[in-house]
């Protein structure tokens, strides 16, 4: 039977669909095959560890859907990185399986959605199915353990998840270029797709997600541009303003804005600052010596992608070239300028378009190459004369032989990525099997100490955090196996460092650190650091291995446990109680007011200062105080229980950071700003309620306040700020030229 030309269309279609899927499918067993054969390369490093304990922790302490809530584990109930456990498919298999299993099964997920999502973003610039097969399954090189080999950037090594926040992008960028003049239906269809798509994005990750989306925004301005049609550009802005809109409307913005700027980060710009010589988080060229032959081949294909394609193609390599001229533009700036910098890290925003780049490149060669078979296919025809072949092709069962030929040509072709990588990790796997492998420390004695003393569980209640100080990396394993565990610590690592947090460590206990962490430690004196850590809810303090000095003055009672480093010295955890932990019960009477943070800090670090009987609050509170007694916290999804009793009216000075989104269900309690950064509830006669953090993308309000609150203790520090110098925003001419000498010589 002899098929319709629609007929044909329908099996072609079908035919891709299969091909890209194959592709697909076989390099997603290609990532299982090299985890498998390179052991813990997934969620590798103390970052990628404490990755897993935020997972963990989302899921104990989270309600369904709920991803902006505190983090009970880690700096006093400051927020939990908002990495959406719910929605990231990448993070489900931790719900399941052990960690061990769990990271590589989530790299093996976050990399096939990552692959569709770059294979659907060239298909819709009219990219044919296999380079735009080959140019996504290019991408596996951002995971690990390829990236470990190209020596390039981990982040999706570290933070797996962050490539299903990346991919809604790449659609949303395809959708966007497919959009034309015309049918208000494909309007409104193609608008609300990339708003969904881009709100996903969000959901999963806000910060990651801003990050990227700062990294592709110049994308979005070349394509809707791209045509050079005034009616189809006007279309494509319209897109992009009606999402906007709707980000405004919905609160994502105002959730977007105010999550970043409420930061240790941004409130102290010098806490972040960079050095002032080519580093790491400049450019992928100054640490790997291979990225700058994959430029080189990009380069190449963009030249010829601009020779030899049209249209949506051309578009696609055009977006490519214009993104990378502005990338080289912004790390330059990163480069020279003479401010502390607070945008997102160069070597973030390469990483972000490297699919663009490679698929783009890979649009550019195919399209060379179907220009070589253009003219290859002349003397085919001539040839095609003789009998032989030219029955081969024009017989009546030509079609049919040549479709099953071109689909076997497609299925090998998006096979050799796969097989490449496969066949490495059989025969180079086994050699490099434990070199980037790092297990969590083997510490049974320590963790089972901890679990039984502080262990949180949902109903339990609060019985105290551990501090450890020094923290350096070797320590901060151990403790990225305390939060995996669900045993909370005082101090805390990530961006979400609050600015009252910082600066507490900075003007009470004299802690220098950079923006995100916060690790008070006995800067000041010992007296006043002990009354600092039970203040903040500390029951035990570890000193590392070595036990306190006599300065210390610490007549506490002390327990050793084994120290099993990886790769380094065996020795002992000290671990040291403290005798009057806040566990929810401290209810000070003599209160002071003041709304200055520098004098507040100033009060707290008189030596003679009892937190136990003394606040300070930066509102009046209008009414004497008894001591509360029977207090009880206790921890429930995404907030505290509280219950208690007061003769009158009393103060309870809680182990949490305030904040204004913090809300008492009893509206008869009244929550307040105490001692700079905790929380003070009042209230009288009987309190039985919960306090939730009522914050999010669709309530962002709340932060708001949280920001004037910033305003009016007018944090300050001095710190120092290596790049800026004499007040000028770029160097003098001799100065540049001297960072470009050095950026140039620090190409590896």
């Amino acid at each position: 039977m002899i098929r319709n030309d629609s007929e044909g269309k329908q099996l072609t279609a079908f035919a891709g669909f299969v091909v890209a899927g194959f592709a697909v499918i076989a390099l997603v067993a290609a990532e299982l095959v090299l985890s498998a054969a390179i052991h813990g390369t997934n969620y590798n490093g103390g970052d990628g560890k404490l990755a897993q304990a935020t997972i963990l922790t989302a899921y104990k302490f989270g309600s369904f859907l709920q991803f902006n809530i505190i983090n009970p584990t880690q700096g006093l109930g400051s927020q939990l990185l908002p990495m959406n456990v719910w929605v990231n498919p990448a993070y489900w298999p931790f719900a399941f399986l052990p960690k061990e299993l769990a990271t590589d099964v989530s790299a093996a997920i976050a990399l096939g959605i990552f692959v569709i999502a770059g294979y659907i973003m060239a298909r819709c610039f009219d990219v044919p199915v296999v380079p735009s097969a080959i140019g996504a399954q290019l991408s596996i090189i951002l995971f690990a353990p390829s990236s470990f080999i190209f020596q390039l950037s981990t982040i999706f090594s570290l933070m797996v998840g962050n490539a299903v926040v990346y991919a809604p992008h790449m659609i949303a960028l395809g959708l966007l270029a497919r959009l034309e003049s015309g049918s208000w239906c494909d309007f409104s269809l193609t608008t609300a797709a990339i708003f969904a798509l881009l709100f996903y994005s969000l959901c999963c990750d806000p910060l990651w997600s801003m990050v990227h989306g700062f990294a592709w925004a110049a994308s979005f301005a070349v394509v809707a541009f791209g045509r050079l049609h005034l009616k189809t550009i006007l279309v494509r802005w319209a897109t992009l303003g009606c999402c906007a809109v709707l980000f405004f409307l919905s609160g994502a913005a105002e959730y977007a804005y105010t999550l970043t700027r409420y930061t240790a980060r941004i409130h102290f710009p010098g806490s972040g600052d960079r050095p002032a010589a080519p580093d790491l988080l400049a450019s992928e060229l100054f640490y790997s010596p291979y990225v700058k032959y994959f430029y080189i081949l990009w380069a190449l294909g963009w030249l010829l992608g601009l020779l030899t394609l049209s249209g949506r193609a051309r578009l696609l390599v055009v977006t490519g070239i214009v993104s990378y001229l502005l990338l080289a533009g912004y790390s330059l700036l990163y480069l020279l300028l003479n401010v502390p910098w607070q945008a997102p890290l160069p070597v973030y925003l390469a990483h972000g378009l490297f699919p663009l780049f490679v698929i783009a490149a890979v649009a550019g060669y195919w399209g060379a190459l179907r220009v070589a078979a253009l003219s290859a296919g002349r003397v085919t025809a001539t040839v095609g004369r003789r009998d032989g072949i030219k029955w081969f092709f024009h017989h009546t069962g030509a079609p049919t032989r040549l479709r099953l030929l071109t689909a076997a040509a497609a299925f090998v072709a998006v096979a050799i990525i796969p097989a490449a990588f496969a066949n490495f990790a059989m025969t180079v796997g086994p050699q490099r099997a434990e070199l980037f492998h790092e297990p969590w420390p083997n510490e049974p004695e320590f963790i089972a100490f901890f679990e039984d003393k502080l262990g949180l569980e949902v109903g339990r209640p609060f019985r105290g955090s551990a501090h450890v100080w020094p923290y350096d990396y070797r320590t901060s394993l151990t403790v990225n196996g305390l939060w995996a565990h669900s045993i909370p610590t005082v101090l805390q690592y990530g961006q979400l460092v609050t600015p009252a947090s910082f600066y507490f460590t900075h003007s009470v206990t004299e802690q220098r650190m950079r923006a995100n962490g916060f690790v008070p430690s006995p800067g000041r004196s010992w007296e006043i650091y002990w009354k600092a850590l039970q203040l903040l809810g500390a029951r035990y303090y570890v000193p590392g291995h070595e036990p306190l000095p006599l300065s210390a003055d610490a007549n506490f009672a002390v327990s050793t446990f084994p120290y099993r480093p990886a790769g380094g010295r065996h020795g002992l955890w000290y671990v040291y109680e403290l005798p009057h932990p806040n566990v929810g019960d401290y209810s000070p009477t003599e209160i002071e007011t003041t709304a200055s943070g520098a004098e507040i800090a100033a009060l707290m670090a008189q030596p003679n200062f009892d937190f136990t009987r003394r606040a300070v609050l930066s509102v009046e509170v209008g009414q004497p105080l008894v001591p509360a007694r029977d207090m009880r916290l206790t921890l429930i999804r995404g907030g505290w229980h509280v219950s208690g009793r007061s003769d009158g009216s009393s103060l309870v000075v809680l182990p949490q950071q305030f904040s204004h989104c913090l809300r008492a269900r009893d509206e008869r309690v009244r929550l307040v700003r105490a001692n700079l950064m905790m929380t003070g509830m009042i209230f009288s006669g009987v309190v039985d309620t919960d306090i939730v953090f009522d914050y999010g993308i669709f309530s962002p309000q709340c932060r708001a306040a949280d920001l004037a609150d910033m305003r009016q203790l007018d944090l300050r520090i001095a710190l120092p700020m290596r790049r800026v110098t004499d007040g000028s925003l770029f160097p003098d001419w001799r100065g540049a030229l001297a960072t470009l000498k050095a950026a140039a010589s620090a190409v590896k």
